[in-house]
């Protein structure tokens, strides 16, 4: 199997997630920032946007299951991010804050969870 298509950046990638309902890709990073990625441009780094709100790396990205301009991003700042793509500039709330790193997040059944280095899960019904 050969890889079809290579989308390179300048910073190391910590996690990705894909939307079914937009067809873009969200990538979280080390310089702090989300990406969003149109995969169906012709050129390999169509970046759609960039979300800047977090303070250090990006470890975990999940699209809302129900909505095609709504994800979730954790981060190394301790924080889970709410956003509406349409408006990169700004994120829409802070959904959970732990002691410590998010490391993992997941958006489905109309609850997200988020684990950190804190040893604590929060659930959030959204």
């Amino acid at each position: 199997m050969s890889c079809g298509k290579t989308i390179t950046i300048n910073s190391s990638l910590q996690c990705v997630d894909w939307s079914d309902r937009s067809q873009l890709i969200a990538a979280g990073s080390s310089d702090k920032y989300v990406r969003l990625f149109d995969p169906r441009g012709q050129s390999g780094t169509i970046v759609h946007s960039t979300l800047q709100g977090h303070d250090l790396w990006v470890s975990c990205v999940t699209w809302s299951p129900n909505s095609d301009v709504e994800l979730v991003s954790g981060s190394y700042d301790g924080r889970s991010l709410l956003w509406d793509i349409r408006s990169p500039k700004s994120y829409l709330a802070v959904i959970s804050t732990h002691e410590d790193k998010v490391l993992c997040c997941d958006w489905s059944h109309g609850k997200l969870l988020s684990g950190g280095s804190d040893s604590k899960l929060h659930i959030t019904k959204m």
